[in-house]
């Protein structure tokens, strides 16, 4: 009796693991991709949900990072600037003196300086990864949108 239990679990278990799904050429496959932000990067709480926002729309968009755009909430939530149909991060940034303002106008950003450490910055959501690794960078604050009350 229990040789046919256990034969017909063992059955049923392959049975149910076994999946037979063929892809047609046309189906779309979707780019998946984890960006994480560099853990020595002390970035504001604001710089934080907005990359996670960003990552979950950009998986959820199925598009690699060059060809996304983002959703019209992602836009409104964090006040995204739309610049000759490319998306721009905006914010603050704090470095030190290995900092290269060139570095970000090559990533297709740019920054206005306030004083010897201290940025205004726009990126594009494209070049967001290398921006984050830039050398010199010591902390990233997203600009918040302001709403009148």
């Amino acid at each position: 009796m229990w040789k046919f239990i256990c034969t017909a679990m063992i059955l049923i278990a392959l049975a149910g693991c076994h999946t037979n799904k063929n892809m047609s050429k046309t189906e779309n496959t979707v780019v998946t991709t984890d960006y994480t932000l560099p853990q020595e990067l002390p970035v504001s709480a604001s710089f934080r949900m907005f990359w996670e926002a960003w990552q979950a729309d950009l998986a959820q968009s199925g598009q690699a990072i060059d060809d996304y755009t983002p959703s019209t909430l992602l836009v409104q939530r964090f006040s995204l600037r739309n610049q000759n149909g490319e998306y721009l991060a905006t914010g603050f940034l704090h470095t030190d003196a290995e900092f290269d303002a060139d570095a970000l106008t090559q990533l297709g950003g740019y920054c206005v300086k306030y004083n010897e450490t201290m940025y205004s910055f726009a990126v594009p959501l494209r070049s967001l990864t290398r921006f984050v690794a830039l050398p010199g960078i010591t902390y990233i604050e997203a600009s918040s949108p302001v709403r009148p009350r």
